[in-house]
């Protein structure tokens, strides 16, 4: 029998962390056949690797393309840096179920009008079943989130559920385990996630359980309240009996010392007593999130139309600038206005990569009054409009890095640099981090050896999110490879240019197809929704 595919001469990290060896990879029907020695056997096309890594493709555990797969099915932002699968539906944003499109678009990331999308499906089995019709370029393993469940039962109310609304939601996250997610999604610095209580979270997370779901969360707090917003987490995990995922774990450069050691305490002493708890980072102090987050909650929790008519009203203008001059803010609080930089605006695409600070000297204005103006410009899809902010101390975000049970994702969303998405980039990772980690962490600083680093990339988010025969070159297991450069890997992106390729990667197989060779994208939709 002839191999559909032979991988031959190259350098196999396999993924479980192992020491590389030298082998030969046969693909046969999307499916890894055997590995090997394998240079005598016939194949319809052989791939020379030598001098050439091949590893599992990478799995980023923490995606927000929800929407944006739909908009460009090619998916090249990811097949570009050799992402195979990515994990979406996570801080609790989420484009299903959908009872209110006008409202939805609050908990859905990169989400324009203009695009030609449509948000016109409503239970969680049609927005996967678009999702997958006519194909995508990548695997997408999705969670249901809890912003759009809440959304769809209780709107924005910020109160407690009454025990017929927790019973529609658990029918909602039921429906939407059976249609095809992963576990249940949380963001609870976010409205509406925010307004949830520990109880609602852990009766929602039960449901997940029967199907082998997991439960991962952007926390409640990883600043002032860090310790208990980890305890809350570990909790509902512990009570569902779920694994938990602890997103973007990082503490705020502000919260108190020791904070992230008490946090990582608990983790371990959970870990101890039989619960399956990771976490994950992306490889940056600078982090991406919602302009409209500077402000106070109450401002644009409602319909886009009633956010914008508050932004023009002079009451509102004031109360806005009370809390910049005392922020209690969880953005604000970070380093003044300086560091928070503007990372899109469909609107005002000139000020792109300017400080908000400058933004405001630029146009002669208070700054809360040059930021309530710039949201005003975006329209009703003002929620749009992001910024990237410190996310962590380089310290910090070095420990994380160094856990045993931290993976590593982009926190970013599926993009291209042409067509529809052109402009549109929520970070430089959504490009470029698994060649930042292999390139710049791994060789030239030496921060992990390759076999960790694509650990931490393939087979260690596979068993987090459970995903089944991924994340390995096994025998048996579906044919998700990249073939990378060692010497050339490289991230190219920078803050000013957040949306180009990197260097280095040279092909990559999504389900035993050739997706991406040294000449570019081939076209091929070989993804899936697993």
């Amino acid at each position: 029998m002839a191999y559909d595919i032979l991988i031959q001469n190259g350098t196999v990290v396999d993924g479980t962390g192992g020491p590389r060896v030298r082998a030969d990879i046969g693909v046969v029907g999307g499916r890894i056949v055997a590995l090997g020695d394998l240079h005598d056997r016939d194949a319809h096309r052989v791939v020379d690797a030598a001098g050439l890594v091949v590893c599992p493709g990478f799995i980023d555990i923490h995606q927000h393309s929800d929407f944006t797969p739909l908009v460009n099915r090619a998916c090249e932002s990811a097949v570009r840096q050799g992402i195979t699968t990515a994990v979406i539906g996570n801080c609790g944003h989420g484009c299903a179920p959908l009872t209110d499109p006008d409202l939805v678009r609050m908990v859905v990331v990169g989400y324009q009008p203009e695009w030609g999308v449509p948000l016109d499906w409503s239970s969680y089995g049609e927005y996967l079943e678009r999702l997958a019709t006519p194909g995508v370029s990548v695997n997408l393993a999705p969670l249901v989130a809890h912003g759009a469940v809440r959304l769809a039962v209780m709107g924005l109310d910020a109160r407690p559920a009454t025990p017929d609304e927790l019973a529609q939601m658990r029918g909602l996250v039921q429906e939407a385990m059976e249609a095809g997610a992963h576990g249940l999604s949380s963001g609870l610095e976010y409205s509406p996630g925010r307004h949830a209580d520990q109880a609602e979270l852990t009766e929602l997370t039960k449901v997940v359980t029967p199907f082998g779901g997991i439960y991962a969360s952007h926390i409640r707090n990883r600043g002032f309240t860090f310790v208990e917003a980890t305890r809350e987490a570990l909790g509902i995990g512990e009570v569902a009996g779920v694994p938990v995922q602890l997103s973007h774990f990082a503490p705020r450069p502000y919260a108190p010392a020791g904070t992230f050691e008490q946090c990582l305490d608990l983790v371990y002493a959970a870990r101890d007593r039989g619960l399956r708890v990771t976490m994950d980072t992306f490889p940056d102090i600078f982090g991406p999130g919602p302009v409209a987050a500077l402000l106070p909650p109450w401002i644009y929790e409602g319909r886009p139309v009633e956010g914008l008519a508050k932004l023009q009203d002079a009451e509102v203008r004031e109360a806005i600038r009370a809390t910049f001059e005392n922020p209690t803010n969880y953005l604000l609080r970070v380093d003044g206005l300086g560091s928070l930089i503007l990372s899109y605006s469909k609107s005002h695409p000139e000020l792109v990569g300017q400080s908000f600070a400058a933004i405001a000297h630029l146009r002669g204005q208070a700054a809360h009054d040059a930021i309530c103006d710039l949201l005003l410009a975006e329209g009703e899809d003002f929620y749009t409009a992001l910024l990237r902010h410190i996310y962590a101390t380089d310290a910090d975000l070095k420990a994380l890095m160094r856990q045993p049970i931290c993976a590593m994702e982009s926190d970013g969303i599926i993009s291209a640099p042409y067509g529809p998405l052109a402009d549109f980039t929520m970070n430089p990772s959504s490009y470029g981090y698994t060649a930042r980690v292999l390139g710049q962490t791994t060789r030239d600083e030496g921060f992990y050896s390759l076999e960790d680093a694509i650990w931490r990339m393939t087979g260690l988010p596979a068993e987090s999110a459970n995903l089944r025969e991924r994340g390995q070159l096994r025998e048996g297991w579906a044919a998700d490879i990249v073939v990378f450069d060692p010497a050339t890997i490289r991230d190219n992106t920078t803050n000013d240019r957040p949306n180009v390729y990197p260097s280095g990667i040279q092909y990559v197989l999504v389900n035993g197809q050739v997706t991406l060779t040294p000449e570019g994208h081939t076209g091929v939709m070989g993804g899936r929704i697993i």
